[in-house]
This record gives C-alpha cells, structure tokens and sequence, in this order.
C-alpha cells in the first residue's frame, strides 16, 4: 500500500460488483475482495459494517459467518444494480477509516445496456457509519465498461484476440480486433450454476441434507474440495464439473478454439479459472489465462479511472 496523505479526500477507483464477490480497488489502498453477501443481522463493528439512511447491515466474508440469513448479489439479475450502492458502502468499511471519500469510478457490469441505471444508484453525497466510524462519501461515476474489459486496459493486446471471463453468474464471450471489441455476449451460466448443481447432489455426504452453496463456494474458491471437517465433496465436484462444462461451457469454449483456429490468442479470466483442475485444462487448450484472473478487470478499472482523471486534470 502506498502512503497515502491524511487529508486527501478524492480517490480513482475501479469497482467489478460482481455476482459472486465484489472487488473494489481504490487508489492507494490494498484490494477489497469479498462475497456479495449481504445481512442485516445485528453484529458489531466488523469490516464491512455500514449504518446509512437508518439500516445497519454488513457486506462480505462476515455476513456468510453471521449465519444463513444473508442477500446474495446472485440471488436476482438486478441485484448488480439495485444493490451497487449498498455494496460500494460495504467495501468502504472494509478500508482504513477516512472522514471523507471522494471516489471518481470505474464501474463495469455485465450489460452496459444498464450503465444509466447504475450511475444513476451509485452517483451522489451520502452520511454512512462505516465500520462504528462516521465518514462522509461522495460517488462520481466516470464510465462504466462491459465486464471483463478491465482486464485488457493497458495490456499489449495481439492484433486478434478472444476472452473468455469466466465469471460467477455470467461467463463471457468477447472478441476483438486492434483492441476494438467486435463481439461481447454474456451466457447467463457461470460457476454459481455449478455450485448449486454440487450443493443438491451431495446430499449422501450431508446426512441426506442439501449442501450450502455458499460453503461449496467458499472451499471451491480456496482452490479445494473440503466442504467441513468431516465432509470431501471432490468425487461429487468431478462428476458436476463434468457435466456443467459438457452442459453450458463446451460450446463457449469451442468458439474460442475456433477463434484460436482463425488466427486469434485466446485469453481467460474472472473467478471460474480457479476452480480446482481447471485452469490444467484451459491452459491445455491454449488459452492464456491471465495472472490473478478474478482481480485484473478491477486493477484494469482503477487504471482507467486513473487515465480518466489525468486526462481531465
């Protein structure tokens, strides 16, 4: 983290609210990166504690710790914007406490068809209690970009690309040319339909229950398959991995070999490359997949905020 002076109140940032986590990046300041999970459960002044507009509630690893009774981004296909705000607050108070944020954002999301809507939830002055401490907030919205793009700013993009994001509510099919987009169509697939698959069959292992997703995400996302203590879902993962990409990735897959075919690199990214065996595979197939693929769109966004604010200094 670089030093950042006390008194300095306005700050780029790029901010992915994605389905499964949310990464904000502000300048300065080490990533936040946690589940788009929100609780209204009475808690203390945890990271990710927000009192505004006379709720309180919490976002991130705390609300899935609290218990079963939290909102989830993924939950709702309009939950990325109805929820923009709330979960930009909770981020907040996952950082060193300041009196005041001026943040001038990056935003991506998965259908730009939306980026009115969002600027209008996320743009604004606001009075929020972040994590027990009073901070005053103001939001400025400098673009927002399809999800993915990010990742591509400031890269040496070959003159004919293809990228798969690989993401949790949506997977990703992109293509471009000298760094133009050409193609960019959202599949409403991702790993949250995996998980779910896995929660409902491993009900033999849970004494007959269904699994928590959320738990079956929290391990998958550590790169292993220790559902609790007790329980190893790795033959069950296999077995629904198999048939989700057979299901809904082969064929997404498939138009970026053929892309690869036409003379295109292929690159993959978002938090699908790191499910466990994976990425073997990915990278079996020729694609590139990119360094810290769940965090590169938002240090793309921050960088762009950047260029934004420079540009307009």
């Amino acid at each position: 983290m670089t030093n950042v002076h006390a008194l300095q109140k306005i700050f780029p940032a790029g901010f992915d609210n994605g389905y499964g986590s949310l990464k904000l990046l502000v300048d300065g300041f080490d990533v936040v990166r946690v589940p788009s999970y929100i609780s209204t459960a009475d808690m203390e002044d945890v990271p990710g504690r927000v009192v505004f507009n006379g709720t309180a509630y919490t976002v991130g690893e705390s609300a899935f710790r609290a218990g079963d009774h939290f909102e989830r981004n993924t939950d709702s296909n309009e939950n990325k914007v109805k929820n923009a705000l709330t979960t930009l607050l909770g981020a907040l108070a996952h950082l060193p406490h300041r009196k005041a944020w001026h943040l001038k954002l990056v935003v991506s999301l998965h259908d730009v068809a939306l980026a009115k809507d969002l600027t209008q939830v996320l743009n604004g002055e606001y009075h929020a209690v972040l994590a027990g401490k009073p901070a005053e907030i103001k939001v400025e919205v400098l673009k927002v970009v399809p999800e993915g793009m990010g990742a591509l700013f400031g890269q040496a993009l070959p003159k004919k690309l293809t990228v798969i994001d690989f993401g949790n509510g949506t997977t990703l099919y992109s293509r471009y040319t000298q760094g133009k987009r050409e193609v960019h169509t959202p599949y409403p697939v991702g790993v949250e339909v995996l998980i779910d698959e896995i929660a409902q069959k491993m009900k033999h292992l849970n004494g007959g229950k269904l699994g928590d997703p959320s738990k079956v995400r929290f391990c998958l996302e550590n790169g292993h398959t220790r559902y609790s203590r007790d329980i190893d879902i790795k033959d069950v993962y296999m077995a629904c991995f198999k048939d989700w990409y057979e299901k809904y990735l082969k064929k997404v897959v498939g138009m970026a070999l053929d892309a690869k075919h036409q003379g295109d690199e292929i690159w993959a990214i978002g938090g699908g490359c790191l499910l466990p065996g994976f990425r073997k595979l990915l990278e079996k197939n020729g694609f590139k997949v990119l360094d810290n693929p769940v965090e590169a769109n938002a240090a793309g966004l921050l960088e762009m905020a950047k260029a934004i604010v420079n540009k307009n200094a």
